[in-house]
């Protein structure tokens, strides 16, 4: 199943004999993608880390398109195969397995949000960022590959307020899973990133976590998976050098 996107209308089509998902541009998709950026920017400036709002229009069509694929691709970040894309339509290869939430909520796939966390690592040591990275931008193959879609807020960024949103969205669109199996896959999402980046990671991701996590997954889950101890942060001080400090 492929997630229900606020800002485009998703169909899985037959085309030349295989399946293809074609995803068109809604009516209010500029709306959504100001209230988006604006967004950004105040909560930026809310968190004492003014950062500039992603860039809009051609660079998001940009950002989705075969030179930024195949620059993925030499980073280590594999993403569907794209047929074709306009300034308001994309079609790409479907995938089987759906998205990485609804896989991720339907068992204990740890080692996919692992491979996440590394997907997210190489794109901040080559300078960039996501923006939005939650879960459901992710694809799982049918040979359990993780795949990164949805790539129109890709910046080339490297701010504390960047990574860390990258960081915080991801998990914050995962809060809503039991506490026992978030802090499972929240463990390896730190791994797989760590591995990569070698470096601490910002506690402001962590109030992000919780902030985004509000939207993106309130439940009674999410308020008992930001609850935890101090002992917690602790843990990741020492086996990711996660920051207890705001830096």
């Amino acid at each position: 199943m492929y997630f229900v996107n606020w800002q485009r209308e998703i169909s899985i089509v037959e085309m030349n004999g295989k399946k293809v998902v074609v995803k068109r541009n809604k009516l209010s998709k500029n709306l959504h993608d100001y209230l988006l950026v604006i967004s950004y920017s105040i909560l930026s400036i809310l968190l004492a880390h003014p950062s500039a709002p992603p860039e809009l229009g051609s660079k998001m069509t940009l950002n989705e398109g075969f030179e930024m694929r195949e620059k993925l691709q030499l980073l280590g970040i594999p993403t569907p195969s794209l047929i074709s894309i306009t300034s308001s339509m994309l079609i790409e290869d479907f995938i089987a397995g759906g998205n990485l939430h609804q896989v991720l909520s339907n068992g204990r796939n740890s080692s996919l949000a692992f491979n996440a966390g590394i997907i997210t690592g190489r794109l901040h040591k080559s300078g960039y960022s996501f923006i939005d990275n939650k879960s459901q931008n992710y694809l799982v193959t049918s040979s359990r590959q993780v795949l990164r879609t949805d790539l129109a807020f890709i910046q080339k960024r490297d701010s504390i307020f960047a990574i860390s949103m990258d960081i915080g969205s991801f998990l914050g669109s995962l809060l809503g899973l039991d506490c026992k199996k978030y802090e499972e896959i929240e463990n390896a999402f730190y791994a797989g990133y760590y591995s990569e980046v070698k470096a601490r990671i910002p506690y402001l991701s962590l109030i992000l976590r919780n902030i985004l996590g509000f939207g993106l997954s309130f439940s009674s889950n999410w308020i008992q998976n930001i609850l935890q101890g101090p002992d917690k942060l602790l843990s990741y001080r020492r086996k990711f050098g996660f920051s207890v400090k705001s830096p």
